[in-house]
């Protein structure tokens, strides 16, 4: 194994690292006036030639991974803004890099003889630490330099659609190399194609494992032959560049290979990745996900919350896998919080994160959902930024307008009033529709919030709107970062409307729910599929003065306990 350099980390706080990036944009700064363009900048900085103070002292004393990976972005620093988030160009820092190549290790891979790929190998953050592990090994061998370079050649490959940074990942690894080269009395002939890997074509399973952060990012406008390529990881027309390079990963590693990425928590409960989902379970089995603490920007300029995803292609030989999860730390060692819930068959439904501190799965039987409720939940159905002339802002309606709900209209515990900005203010904001659309909500209903950050304690915000309480008294609509919960027509409520407020704004719901989305974003999907405590439960124990909270977790242990009487019964007769 390569050593995770747990006291570096700890001795790495996260104000150290923001320190340090906010450091080199300074340098980066300073450097873009030299106009020796990016590539030839990083080539100097790795050769130790000064070309100011502030850069000297930024890189000095570094150990070599750490110094690679602040190049790297230094590199993407100078690249022009667009080009730069046009390819996604940001780098894992090393701890991440040594973590990701550690389950390659465990898992059996052997680099110097297997043959392994980086499908966007950008500065070389996987390619070193592996070419490092190749060295180390060799030399406890007592094996030539010659040797050692053959070895790395023959096992290492990368593909980089920035020639720039193609370039980069050779200089690096040669940096890394120094001693092998002098004695070898010449360069590696490493394998760093300047091509995009989603136009190459697999003529045959090739790799043993495939390493690497891919680009993310939706692709707006997908040309046909890309939706027919990778027509088995797309949903609904939605492409995401992650899901691509994971779809081509499945294709290029030979059966019982590893694959190894970095990669939006997103997936795992996220309606457009349903098909993703379901690829992945029918064509591998998955080794681990582990969840990137993000408490500091350890990526630059990355928002999404990521993971470490490890899956082994299914067609190999080796014991029954149990996915496993542990919690990656910065500044302190990573912690394991359980195993991965997945779906008992091959299928689109969500995943399940689990919870260090509860005991029950997510998707134990005798829980319910939103429809067995008799409830349905639907996007909110106005996008005021591409409508901005049906909307405005005034005391009452006019005969064909109704009042618009806000995502910051929504306040737990308390009735939904549909002000425009000012919660003390009596102007309403009013959408002009036609009446004979079904987009108008007219009767009671839950508003959630759509979207939601970090830093929020729940992710799951509900409260309830009365139509009795609604200017105009002829419905309402709500905004496109909302959510709107009502009763399906077709169905029996089955509890009431005040009551599932109660449940869904309780940290019990909360807490399942983010084990199933991955992301900051609330979807329908996923709120639909959310497993709630048996109708009857909850009926019976959120009564009007009762503990919310103690409620809802009575309500999800006793539902279990029913279940398991259940059962213990049909098998006695």
């Amino acid at each position: 194994m390569i050593p995770d350099r747990k006291l570096a980390r700890e001795a790495t706080p996260e104000s150290t690292i923001n320190r340090r990036l906010s450091d080199l944009r300074d340098v980066a700064a300073t450097l873009a006036a030299s106009n020796l363009g990016p590539l030839r900048t990083c080539q100097t900085v790795i050769e130790g030639k000064a070309l100011d103070l502030k850069t000297g002292a930024f890189f000095a004393g570094l150990p070599p991974e750490e110094k690679h990976y602040w190049i790297s972005s230094l590199y993407a620093l100078l690249m022009p803004r667009n080009r730069r988030r046009k390819l996604a160009a940001y780098f894992t820092p090393p701890h991440l890099a040594i973590h990701a190549v550690n389950i390659l290790l465990r898992s059996g891979i052997r680099p110097g003889t297997d043959r392994i790929l980086d499908p966007a190998s950008g500065g070389a953050a996987f390619l070193v630490p592996l070419a490092s592990h190749i060295a180390s090994q060799a030399k406890t061998r007592f094996l030539p330099a010659e040797s050692v370079l053959q070895r790395i050649e023959n096992s290492l490959f990368g593909v980089e659609i920035e020639p720039g940074l193609a370039a980069l990942s050779k200089i690096l690894i040669a940096d890394l190399l120094k001693e092998e080269i002098r004695s070898a009395k010449r360069k590696p002939k490493m394998s760093v194609r300047e091509t995009n890997t989603l136009n190459l074509r697999a003529a045959e399973e090739n790799y043993d494992a495939i390493i690497g952060n891919p680009p993310y990012g939706r692709i707006l406008k997908p040309t046909k032959k890309l939706l027919n390529d990778f027509n088995p990881a797309i949903s609904d027309g939605y492409v995401n560049l992650y899901a691509l390079f994971l779809e081509q990963s499945i294709r290029f590693v030979k059966p019982g290979g590893v694959i190894c990425l970095i990669v939006p928590m997103s997936f795992i409960g996220g309606p457009y990745f349903s098909n993703l989902r379901k690829r992945i379970l029918q064509t591998c089995d998955v080794m681990s996900l582990d969840p990137i603490d993000k408490r500091s920007d350890v990526f630059l300029d990355v928002l999404y919350d990521v993971c470490v995803l490890a899956l082994r292609k299914k067609g190999g030989s080796g014991p029954a896998i149990v996915p496993t999860c542990s919690l990656l730390m910065l500044d302190q060692p990573n912690r394991h919080i359980g195993c991965l819930e997945l779906p008992g068959k091959p299928n689109s439904a969500v995943w399940a994160l689990p919870d260090a501190e509860q005991a029950c799965t997510v998707f134990q039987s005798g829980l319910e959902t939103l429809r067995d409720y008799g409830y349905v939940a639907r996007t909110g159905y106005f996008v005021w930024n591409r409508e901005k002339e049906r909307y405005r802002i005034g005391h009452k309606p006019r005969s064909n307008e109704v009042p618009l709900f806000w995502a910051h209209n929504v306040k737990p515990g308390v009735p939904c009033r549909p002000y425009d900005r000012n919660p003390e203010s009596e102007k309403v904001g009013f959408v002009k529709i036609g009446w004979e659309t079904n987009a108008i909500i007219r009767e009671d209903a839950l508003i959630m919030q759509r979207t939601s950050n970090r830093r929020q304690n729940r992710r799951l915000r509900a409260a309830v709107a009365r139509q009795s309480q609604i200017p105009g008294g002829r419905g309402f609509v709500g905004e496109n970062h909302t959510i709107v919960i009502v009763p399906d027509p077709k169905k029996k409520t089955r509890v009431r409307l005040s009551v599932l407020c109660r449940l869904l704004n309780t940290s019990a719901v909360d807490s399942r729910f983010r084990r199933i989305s991955g992301s900051v974003s609330v979807s329908t999907k996923a709120l639909n599929q959310l497993p709630l405590p048996a109708a009857d439960q909850v009926r019976a124990r959120f009564v009007a003065d009762c503990d919310d909270e103690l409620a809802a977790q009575l309500c999800y242990v006793e539902s279990l306990k029913l279940t398991k009487v259940s059962s213990a019964r049909h098998s006695e007769d």
